[in-house]
């Protein structure tokens, strides 16, 4: 919001030089203002000292069609030094759409010229801006309310307001999460839960408020934090045990987890297990992890193959976990936070047309995307440079958005091959992309491409595959034709 103000003060200050009528500020009622409210704007209008008075001096608005100027002012003379403020109240039309306006206001009278005596005309000009969005309202709730040292619940976020995009929630406090520092929600236009793991073993017996910390993005792309607070009745249980996970689990692969525990209570645990009750992770060499015995204030590892089929992002996998405490078996269902790395991955095919790239030619250059991933892919960029290119679009870069899994998207880019002589040169393609669990992916790729003069005969052509694909009809075959 300061980067908008800072643009739209300059186009103020460049409007106050003129002689006469001087625009030297403005203020706006409010920073934001939702559809149907009522607001007002105020502009200082000066007249320099030195200078003839003003006369007749009148505003003109040019008003954006989402608002609605409620009454205009009448405006007095200006002597030499003399300034006024212009007050217009306006009000938001109930569709109005959101996004940042400019109220223009002309003002416009007359000065006497000293060498003639005559009246001439001076004029000024301010755009002011105003903003409209249609704020997000959260609220917060949980199912349930009674914590326990490391407990399972469901938070519900009910927006009663705008729409919400990449919300994220943080738990700082005496409560906090477990197992990660944030949930990701992703877009909230009406109601999301998520599952998360409250540790209140730092907490206070008792009631408390629980802050609760949520992050989000309005309409027009402005980042916000909105601090909420949820009531809570701590009640500690007696085991005090703490997992952390160790190296990372890639989705859809086998992997090593490895999963260290804590006890931060006050008893011996002797014969520790856990087992996983999740069939999407399924241990490939045992049937539970054994951690052993773990004194008070100790630390134990134990480590297994595993394949995962749970979804990127943090999960919590139900378990049976076993120990013996003074001389009595004892038996706990948990659930384990285990983060699942995504497998994303994009295969890059590039083709130009027409072939071979000469020099002083324009072309075509298709980047085709694929996804190679196991889940689909979201807010797709391809970015496409090389020294010898020069680029005829407005931008070097091209937007696809999502892709499922198996799916591919071509862009184009229209360049001017300007080398100064035939020969290999790179390329450079960049792929940004968010996976399942919201986290942003670079695929960087450097491509040597071929260059040739005009009168040479075509030779090797341009499509160069990417990340192992050979052919582009391959690739078609592989992702449209073949059984799933």
């Amino acid at each position: 919001m300061e980067i908008w103000k800072a643009m739209f003060l300059v186009l103020v200050l460049a409007c106050v030089s003129f002689a006469g009528i001087s625009v030297t500020g403005y203020t706006v009622s409010k920073d934001f203002f939702r559809p149907g409210e009522p607001g007002v704007v105020t502009i200082t209008v000066s007249n320099p000292t030195g200078s003839e008075s003003v006369s007749s001096l009148t505003m003109t608005l040019d008003t954006p069609s989402e608002l609605v100027v409620t009454s205009a002012p009448k405006l007095a003379d200006i002597t030499s030094g003399g300034s006024t403020v212009v007050t217009i109240p306006f009000r938001v039309k109930d569709d109005a759409r959101p996004g940042i306006y400019l109220l223009n206001a002309v003002f416009q009278g007359y000065v006497r010229d000293p060498s003639t005596g005559l009246s001439k005309t001076t004029v000024n000009t301010i755009s002011v801006p105003v903003t409209i969005v249609n704020e997000p309202e959260f609220s917060i709730s949980a199912d349930k309310r009674l914590l326990g040292g490391v407990d399972d619940v469901v938070l519900t976020i009910t927006n009663d307001g705008g729409v919400a995009n990449n919300v994220r929630i943080r738990i700082p406090g005496d409560i906090s999460l477990y197992g990660t520092d944030q949930l990701y929600l992703g877009t909230v236009t009406d109601e999301e839960s998520v599952s998360a793991s409250l540790d209140s073993r730092d907490a206070t017996d008792g009631p408390l408020d629980m802050v609760v910390l949520i992050s989000y993005e309005d309409e027009i792309g402005l980042t916000h934090d909105e601090n909420t607070t949820l009531r809570m009745t701590v009640r500690n249980d007696k085991l005090d045990l703490q997992f952390i996970q160790q190296g990372d689990v890639i989705t859809r692969q086998d992997s090593t987890l490895t999963i260290q525990i804590k006890n931060s209570g006050t008893e011996t645990l002797k014969d520790v297990r856990l087992a996983f009750q999740d069939s999407g992770l399924r241990l490939s060499d045992h049937s539970e992890l054994k951690f052993g015995d773990v004194a008070p204030g100790g630390t134990a590892t134990a480590s297994s193959l595993v394949f995962a089929e749970l979804p990127p992002g943090l999960n919590l996998v139900p378990a049976d976990l076993t120990w013996i405490e003074k001389d009595v078996q004892r038996e706990e269902s948990r659930s384990i936070p285990i983060t699942i790395t995504s497998d994303a991955d994009v295969g890059i095919f590039l083709e130009a047309r027409p072939l071979p790239l000469t020099m002083g030619a324009e072309h075509t250059i298709s980047v085709l995307v694929s996804n190679l991933g196991s889940y689909s892919i979201e807010n797709v960029e391809v970015e496409f440079s090389s020294p010898v290119l020069r680029s005829m679009d407005i931008s070097g870069r091209q937007y696809i958005g999502g892709l499922q899994k198996d799916d591919f998207s071509t862009v184009q880019f229209l360049v001017n091959v300007n080398a100064t002589g035939p020969g290999t040169y790179p390329a450079n393609i960049k792929i940004n992309y968010r996976d399942q669990s919201g986290e942003w992916k670079t695929k960087d790729v450097v491509q040597d491409i071929s260059v040739y003069n005009g009168t040479t005969q075509q030779a090797d052509p341009l499509p160069l595959v990417i990340g192992g694909l050979v052919l582009i009809a391959i690739l078609i075959w592989f992702f449209k034709f073949r059984k799933k």
